[in-house]
Parts: structure tokens; C-alpha cells; sequence
């Protein structure tokens, strides 16, 4: 009679093609379950409470849940943010929390790329207007930008900000600026392509604003009207980080006033994002929902990296240190 499988929970609801990707990676030894719905909480709490391991990407795991998980050994972030985590309970409990670092850096950068073509050029508008037969062609000539020659400010210079300036040096950006709270060293500056300025600096200089920082305490609520009101009035903002990191309400007061000239955001405060959101009427805005890493084809290099985290650490063998947020005592 075999050992019995060890049992990991994947908190989300994939599509069938996702499952049958990420079950590739599955190691020898492990079963994978997933919940069936995104909101209820009850069958969150039954399952993270059945869980060995735990791989957690958008749904909230709170301090009731991981006091409730009597068997649960680690919690794997399939990605890299674990504001949705509660750290503290995973501190106080001995349970180690990792993340996949650098897995979805690529595919998040081509998407703030892509948010910056699609509001200079105003795609979405085009889009529609010509579906509906109309062919807005000379009115778009006075309102579509390039990215050549241009400055683009990074906020953060974490691994999605670098896969950033490394594609943007095909686009012949002007100038590259970064704001973060630990300053490359001079020669990665120089591989990069980029600048070290103070936050005001790069809000005031930067024809688009890119953010790219976790959100955590300290970086809660920085882009505010204070900072918006830096910006150029011809400039964008793009935000495919974490809501929350932007003051949303002084963000539609920014783009109804054309304060700013327009904005990508794929993250938001509340999510999905609620019907009565005024960014959903803004015509100089471009939207998506939080699908930065939503590729089919890094799904099988994200799913490799989580589940090799959880293969290691079962088997007693040391993980990288990039991956380890909450380390075990």
C-alpha cells in the first residue's frame, strides 16, 4: 500500500487549460485540489483547513484561516505580492511563506508596455469607433502620442521595473528615471539604461509614470494629489502593481480635470472592480483586471517554480533566498 499523497490546496478558480498546464509540474507524491468558487469563504476555510500546502494568488488568506490549518506546512504565492497574506499569523503560527520572484516579471512588463501604446494611441476609443463605422483618423492625429523620445519614470526597480527599461530601449525612449528606496549601484544603472531621481523629480520630468512597487505600508496611498498634481498635463500614468499604491479618488479627480492626459490601471482598490467605479466612464483611461502575469504560456514555468518551492522545502532542501518571505523558525 502506497504513502499517502500530501495535499495542496491552489486557492483560484482556473480554466481547464490552466489545470491541465500547471498539473504538468506537479510533482511525484502531491495531489492538487482547487476550490469551486472565488467567494465563499466557507469553502476557502475548508479547504486551507485540509491543506498540507497552500498556493495562493488573488483570494484573501486571513489570520482565522491559517490559525484553523493544523496540517498546513507552508503557503506558496503563485506570483509575487502577499498583501492578500497575513504575514503575521504566518509569523506567530511557524509557517514559512514564499513566492515565486522574478516568474512573471516579463509577462507584467509587456503588459505596462502595452498600457502605455494603448493610451498614447487611444486604442480602445479607435476601436470602437470604427466597429461602429465611423473612421476618426484626423481627430486622432492631435491626440496620439509615441513612446520615442520620451521620459519614462519608474517607480520601483524590482524585477518587473528592469524587464520594463530593458524593452523599452527598443522604443527609443528619450530617457529612462527611477525612483525606488534602495538606489541601484552606478554600473547596473548603466546596464539598465536608467536614472536614479527623487520621487518629486520623476513626477514633474516623466511624459509616463510607471509604477512597479509592492504594496506595503510605506508605499500605501504615495501617489496621491500631491504627486498627481506634479505631473505634466500631457503625461500618463500606468499602474500595474497594486491598487491602493494610488489615491484612486484623487487619480479621477487627475484625469476628469485633464490634469494628467490618461491612465493604464490594471490594479484597483476594490476587485472586481464595482460597477460604480468612476474610472469605468473616463474616455482617457484604458482598463484591465489585474491580469498582468495571465498568460497561458508562463503558466508552466510559474507552475514549476511553486511547485518546486513546495517539493523542496517537503523534502528538507534549501529554497532561494529571493523566494523566502516569512522564513521558518
Amino acid at each position: 500500500m502506497g504513502m499517502e499523497k500530501q495535499k495542496i490546496v491552489w486557492l483560484e478558480v482556473q480554466s481547464p487549460a490552466v489545470m491541465e498546464e500547471a498539473n504538468r509540474a506537479l510533482p511525484e507524491g502531491f495531489v492538487v485540489v482547487y476550490p469551486q468558487s472565488r467567494t465563499d469563504r466557507e469553502e476557502h476555510t475548508r479547504l486551507i483547513a485540509e491543506a498540507d500546502y497552500l498556493i495562493t494568488q488573488g483570494i484573501v488568506v486571513d489570520r482565522e484561516q491559517i490559525f484553523q490549518a493544523k496540517k498546513l506546512k507552508m503557503i506558496q504565492k503563485f506570483g509575487v505580492g502577499v498583501d492578500k497574506i497575513d504575514l503575521e499569523a504566518a509569523r506567530e503560527r511557524n509557517i514559512p511563506v514564499c513566492i515565486t520572484a522574478g516568474a512573471n516579471a516579463v509577462a507584467v512588463a509587456e503588459l505596462a508596455i502595452a498600457l502605455m501604446l494603448a493610451v498614447n494611441r487611444r486604442l480602445p476609443y479607435v476601436d470602437r469607433a470604427v466597429r461602429a463605422g465611423q473612421w476618426p483618423k484626423a481627430e486622432m492625429r492631435a491626440q496620439c502620442y509615441m513612446l520615442g523620445d520620451k521620459t519614462v519614470g519608474l517607480i520601483g526597480i524590482g524585477n518587473i521595473a528592469k524587464e520594463v527599461a530593458r524593452r523599452l530601449s527598443g522604443f527609443g525612449v528619450k530617457e529612462i528615471l527611477y525612483y525606488d528606496i534602495a538606489p541601484l549601484s552606478a554600473e547596473a544603472e548603466e546596464r539598465l539604461g536608467v536614472h536614479f531621481a527623487s520621487l518629486e523629480e520623476l513626477m514633474a520630468a516623466a511624459d509616463i509614470v510607471s509604477i512597479h512597487v509592492p504594496l506595503c505600508d510605506g508605499t500605501r496611498g504615495m501617489i496621491g494629489k500631491e504627486q498627481l498634481a506634479l505631473m505634466k498635463p500631457t503625461s500618463i500614468l500606468i499602474n500595474t502593481s497594486r491598487g491602493h499604491i494610488i489615491d484612486e479618488a484623487a487619480l479621477v479627480e487627475a484625469l476628469w480635470n485633464k490634469r494628467i492626459r490618461g491612465a493604464g490601471i490594471d490594479a484597483f482598490d476594490e476587485e472586481p472592480v464595482s460597477p460604480d467605479n468612476p474610472l469605468l466612464v473616463l474616455e482617457n483611461t484604458v482598463l484591465t483586471c489585474h491580469y498582468g502575469g495571465s498568460v497561458i504560456d508562463n503558466v508552466l514555468p510559474r507552475a514549476r517554480h511553486a511547485y518546486g518551492n513546495i517539493e523542496k522545502f517537503s523534502k528538507g532542501e534549501p529554497l532561494d533566498p529571493r523566494d523566502i518571505v516569512v522564513p521558518k523558525r
